[in-house]
This record gives C-alpha cells, sequence and structure tokens, in this order.
C-alpha cells in the first residue's frame, strides 16, 4: 500500500513539473506570437550581406586591375 502511494505522489509530482514547463513555453510563445506580421516581408540579411561583400569584393578587383594596368 505505501509503495502504491510513493508511486502516485511521485507521478503527481512529475506531472506537476511537466505542466509548469509546458506553461513556461506557452507563455514564452504568446509573448512572441503578437510580434509576427505575416504581411509583412522579412528583412533578407544574408543577401543584403552578401550584396555588400560582393561589391567591396569586385570593386577591390577593378581598382587592382586598373592600378595594373597604368604601369
Amino acid at each position: 500500500m505505501e509503495t502504491s502511494y510513493k508511486l502516485h505522489r511521485k507521478n503527481e509530482s512529475i506531472n506537476l513539473k511537466n505542466k509548469e514547463i509546458l506553461e513556461n513555453i506557452l507563455d514564452e510563445y504568446s509573448l512572441k506570437r503578437n510580434r509576427f506580421n505575416p504581411n509583412k516581408p522579412s528583412p533578407n540579411m544574408f543577401n543584403k550581406k552578401l550584396q555588400h561583400r560582393m561589391k567591396t569584393y569586385y570593386n577591390t578587383l577593378y581598382t587592382v586591375s586598373n592600378c595594373n594596368n597604368k604601369y
């Protein structure tokens, strides 16, 4: 009888912990959910940075090749 009571108490404590974790996740999700706007386009930071790097790269290539042609 005692072992079943202990198991029951242990299961209750596990369920309470799981419920608390789930509530924390749902609270965090609800905070972030309100920030999302599907009509607004997402900023494509990767492409912007890549374009900047490519411009810089080709500009340096162009200036180096121009310097070599002058001599």
